[in-house]
């Protein structure tokens, strides 16, 4: 008998879509960052994201309100990726009859803190005990304004391969916690992610930009599924592909490779987004002056293969999968 283990999460996920049936209102339903709904003559988003002791996080290694605020970002990050705008949230919380008042407050007040800093609220959830550890799962509502909004599908051939920020700071973070080592930045940019939920706005705006996804998983794997939407392959370009100056300080100290951060280590929650090269530069220049933020382009789509490349050559290491 398979196990989701032999086929791991992403198959799971499409053996899953298979066997539910849909509606008419779904406009966009298992496999993208958001459900997307019709309703009469607006467009509503949805998206999950669950946190699970000993998985995603342990709680003698953060504080209960920076548990908090990363798990909701997560969910946050799938609303900026299709360009949306958050409105209401549900949390439901699993844990230990003897979990501190505290512990559960806190949690609450961290994914509350995160959530309104873009205007959405809890509004109700559900709690029930578990018989080990806590377990957390956050449900964003949004909406999008106007009829446009971005998909994985949508790149072209020639496309330019763009990400927001800087990749890798979160998983070399988590490192630092796993070995007890001193890089305060890199563990506050692992529980403190900022989801880029006006800038996937401004993204989905231009008509320029044809698919977009958010870092979760890595940038080998979130680019992979780009490309399988469209049946392309990406060529991404190790010498663009450049750390941030602490991942670069820490590796350098601890004799790491910093593009495995990048490539793999995920939850970083930046924007991927294929853009028309021609008017990427001043679309670019544009992104930056508005939100002070880098935008870099890290490769480029292409029908000459399908899949992941780095600088023509397959790419050795692999994003997070949950079950393989």
């Amino acid at each position: 008998m398979k196990t989701v283990r032999d086929i791991g999460e992403f198959a799971l996920i499409e053996r899953i879509a298979r066997v539910i049936p849909t509606s008419p209102a779904v406009l966009e339903g298992i496999g993208d960052d958001c459900a997307v709904m019709r309703l009469d003559d607006r467009l509503l988003l949805a998206s999950c994201d669950m946190s699970v002791e000993g998985v995603h996080f342990r709680r003698e290694q953060a504080a209960p309100d920076d548990i908090g605020w990363k798990v909701a970002a997560a969910a946050l990050s799938d609303i900026a990726a299709m360009g949306g705008t958050p409105r209401f949230a549900l949390a439901a919380v699993s844990c230990p009859p003897d979990t501190p008042l505290t512990f559960v407050e806190e949690l609450f007040k961290g994914m509350g803190n995160v959530l309104s800093q873009f205007g959405a609220v809890i509004v109700g959830g559900d709690t029930t005990r578990s018989r080990t550890g806590v377990a957390i799962d956050v449900t964003v509502l949004g909406e999008i304004y106007g009829d446009r909004y971005l998909r994985r599908t949508g790149a072209q051939i020639g496309d330019l391969l763009a990400v927001t920020g800087r990749l890798g700071l979160s998983a070399a973070g988590l490192h630092a916690l796993e070995q007890r080592l001193d890089a305060p930045e890199l563990v506050a940019a692992h529980f403190h992610p900022d989801p880029r939920i006006p800038e996937g706005q401004w993204l989905s705006t231009q008509t320029d930009v044809h698919a977009m996804i958010d870092v979760s998983d890595g940038l080998a794997q979130d680019a992979g599924h780009l490309v399988e939407a469209s049946d392309l392959g990406i060529n991404l370009n190790g010498e663009r592909i450049v750390p941030a100056p602490p991942l670069a300080e820490y590796c350098q100290r601890h004799g790491l490779t910093a593009l495995d951060f990048m490539l793999a280590g995920g939850e970083d929650y930046e924007l991927l987004f294929a853009l028309d090269p021609h008017s990427a530069p001043t679309l670019l220049d544009s992104f930056r002056t508005t939100f002070r933020t880098d935008a870099t382009i890290v490769g480029e789509f292409t029908d000459a293969w399908t899949g992941i490349r780095l600088d023509g050559k397959p790419v050795a290491v692999a994003g997070f999968d949950h079950f393989k």
